[in-house]
Formats: C-alpha cells, structure tokens, sequence
C-alpha cells in the first residue's frame, strides 16, 4: 500500500548523494580531527617526541581550523540538499569539493615525499595535521569553486531565458501594439472631418493617448534593444547620425526650428542606437518648449579623448534642484504627453557606451544637454 510513495523518496534521495558525499567529508574530517587532538598528540607528548609545552595560542589555532572546516562541509551539505540546484549541478559541487581535496592532499604528499628523499627528518604528528589541515581546506576550496561555478551558470541561464523574454516582447510591441496604436492614429485623422465641435476635444484627447502609447513603445523597444542584444560597440560616424536624426525631427516638428554645427570628421563609440540618443533629446527640446518658435542648436566638439555633444533650446528651463530627478524613470512635467522614458533612456544608454550626460542653462534662456562620448579611437 505504502510502495507507491516509495520510488520519489528514493530518487530524491539520490539526487541529495552529492550533498551527503559534502557532509560526509566534514564528518570524516571532524573525526580524523579528534582522534588526532585526543590520541596522536597526547601519545608523542607523553613520549616525549614533541615539546610538551607547546604555544597555546598555536594549539588554539589548530584546533579552531580543524573544527571550522568540518562545521562549514558538514553545513554545506544540508546547503546543497536544501537548495534547488538540479542533480547535475549537485553533483558537479560534490565533484569540485572531491577535486579540492585530492588536490592539495596530492600536492602535500608530494612535497613531504620530496623532503624524505632530500633525507629530511618528519614528525609524524606535524604531518598528520598538515594532512588533515589541508584536506579541510582544499575541500572548503574546491566546494567553493563548484558552488561559484554552478551559480555563474545558473545567472548565464537565467540571463539567457530574460533576453529570449524581453525578444518576445519587444517583437509583440513592434507587431502588435505599435501597430494597432498606428491604426488609431489613422483613423483618428481621418475622423477630424467627421467630428462637430463637441467631440473634437474628445478627438484630440485620443490623439495625446495614441502618440503616448506610441512614444512609450518606441522606447521601451530601444531599451529592450540595448539590454538584451549583445550588440558591439563600433566607430560610428556622429555627423551622419547627428544630420539624419535632425532631419527626421524636423519632419515631425515643423513648427521648430534645428541647426547643427557638428564637425564632419568627428566619429565617436556607439552602435546603432545611438540614433535614439538624440531623437530623445530632440523630442525633449521641442515638446517642452514655450516659445513661440522652438529653436533647438546641436553642436559638438572634441576635448582630447571625448567628444562633447549638446543639445541647446530656447524653452523655459529646468530648476537645479530638479535636473537629477530628470533622469530617473517615469519623471516627467504637466506638458509631457509621454511616459518620462526620455532622458532615463538616454542615460541608460550613454553610461552603456562609457560616456556621461548632465543637464545645465542655456545662454540667455533654455536648456542644454551635454553628453560626452568615447571619441573613436581614443
């Protein structure tokens, strides 16, 4: 009646043999320990063959390394047995753990060897407690190098299983989401002809929400892009992508107005996103700008092994004391439209090409962002 139970505490049983084997060495070493303190040296004492007087605080020493590496094995195999490792993974710790061991063991033996035939004396108690010292720490050793070993790749798996995750929903944004909100954005145009007075505000609301939504989404995909492709940095050409991204602005934001003044030899580290860089910056300068014509200068310079690229308009200007808050995600003011994704995803990926960005006045009203950049080469 009871067999049917049987079979799973056994498997779970030989899935914990790894973790026993740990403990086992801990119970071993802490017996070899106490034969050694209560019958080896107590009979060379007696016998004359050591210093019957020896230094307590060694004595001490001894007895607390003896003690503490059988404690920590035999505690790292309850560890193991409780953990969620899988039996593959317990068992490559055990492995190191008996690898550690044999290890130093070898090694001592070998040198001990090595001073016989060199026609060394050796004390049979010293050797006994270099053999038991280094068996304890050679198997702490090689128990640590497997837990570190199973763990690293445990996070790489999980890393890998985030990335494939964030893919998937970075491709159901682009296919899904972005497009439905570009339907509605259509149609939403379409019905400007059709809509009286009274639901033109509704109208216009629907609007706000769609480039929101379509905003949002456009960022968390360059987000999404730069933590889970591992795309590598490369030179990129800052007057090429500085001349295409403002050109794209502009088409979105007739009403403003750009100028560029960025040298045409200047190239600086980055990768393919580095586009969306100053598309935000951009988004920034004319979205929360009150002037009745938004200006917005982009000029860049280089300074020895960076290169400095600014971002300059005429609104109306951050506080100090608000400028770092700025960068945080889901900061943003009354006029933004957008989630407060833009300059946090800036600085995500800035600081991911080794730069920096700050925020200070523009001369005489407004606001610049500066970035600094790795400059290709340096």
């Amino acid at each position: 009646m009871g067999g049917g139970n049987r079979w799973p505490k056994i498997r779970a049983g030989l899935l914990n043999v790894p973790a026993w084997v740990v403990s086992g060495i801990g119970l071993v070493l802490a017996g070899l320990s106490l034969w050694y303190l209560i019958v080896v040296r107590a009979y060379y004492v007696s016998g004359g063959l050591l210093d019957p007087t020896p230094a307590v605080v060694l004595e001490l020493i001894e007895i607390s390394l003896l003690g503490g590496f059988s404690l920590v094995l035999v505690y790292a195999g309850y560890w193991l047995a409780s953990s969620q490792f899988d039996r593959r993974r317990l068992w490559w710790a055990g492995l190191w753990t008996l690898i550690g061991l044999t290890g130093i063991l070898a090694i001592v033996v070998l040198v001990n060897s090595m001073q016989l035939v060199q026609g060394e004396s050796l004390s049979e108690p010293t050797f006994i407690q270099t053999i038991l010292l280094a068996a304890g720490g050679g198997a702490i050793a090689g128990l640590l190098i497997g837990i570190s070993t199973v763990k690293e790749t445990v996070e790489a798996q999980r890393a890998e299983r985030q990335r494939d995750t964030l893919l998937f929903v970075n491709e159901l944004l682009r296919h899904n989401v972005l497009n439905g909100m570009q339907v509605v954005k259509g149609n939403s145009e379409l019905l400007k002809e059709h809509v009286d007075e009274e639901g033109r505000p509704l109208l216009e609301t629907t609007n706000e929400r769609a480039e929101s939504i379509v905003e949002l989404v456009r960022n968390v995909r360059v987000l999404v892009d730069s933590v889970s492709r591992a795309m590598p940095l490369r030179d990129v050409e800052l007057a090429t992508t500085v001349g295409r991204t403002v050109s794209e602005s502009s088409g979105a934001y007739p009403d403003a107005e750009f100028e560029v003044d960025v040298p045409a030899d200047l190239a600086v580290r980055g990768d393919d996103l580095l586009g969306a860089v100053l598309e935000n910056l951009l988004a920034n300068a004319v979205d929360h700008n009150d002037a009745e014509t938004p200006r917005v200068v982009v000029t860049a310079e280089r300074d020895g092994d960076v290169v400095e690229l600014r971002v300059s308009d005429n609104g109306p200007g951050i506080p100090a004391d608000e400028r770092e808050r700025y960068f945080e995600a889901g900061q943003q003011d009354d006029s933004s439209v957008g989630q407060g994704l833009g300059l946090y995803l800036v600085e995500t990926l800035v600081e991911r090409y080794g730069g920096d960005v700050w925020i200070t006045d523009n001369d005489p009203r407004g606001t610049t962002v500066g970035v600094e950049l790795r400059r290709a080469g340096g």
